[in-house]
């Protein structure tokens, strides 16, 4: 069953500023979540509804924080970051 995709406006501008194979990578990552909103390797975040994926793009690593709303056959895009210190706080 494939859900529809939508990225939280933060999210989308943040992925218009990437290029070259980060933007890439992170295109196709959340473009599968339509497919399979709980990919094998993804977490549930503690205390939310939150779900998050880990990656690495040429030694940096990344996450990628969604919501899935199984009702509506929706999944949100909320955060796309670089992982960092204070990444789970500015959720």
């Amino acid at each position: 069953m494939s859900r529809r995709v939508i990225l939280a406006p933060a999210v989308a501008r943040s992925l218009g500023k990437l290029r070259g194979p980060t933007f890439v990578a992170l295109r196709g990552v959340i473009l599968a979540l339509g497919d399979d909103p709980r990919p094998a390797g993804c977490r549930k975040l503690r205390g939310r509804d939150l779900y998050r994926i880990r990656l690495r793009i040429d030694g940096v690593p990344w996450r990628v924080v969604y919501q899935v709303r199984d009702a509506e056959e929706l999944v949100l895009v909320t955060h796309v970051a670089r992982r960092d210190e204070g990444t789970y706080r500015r959720i």
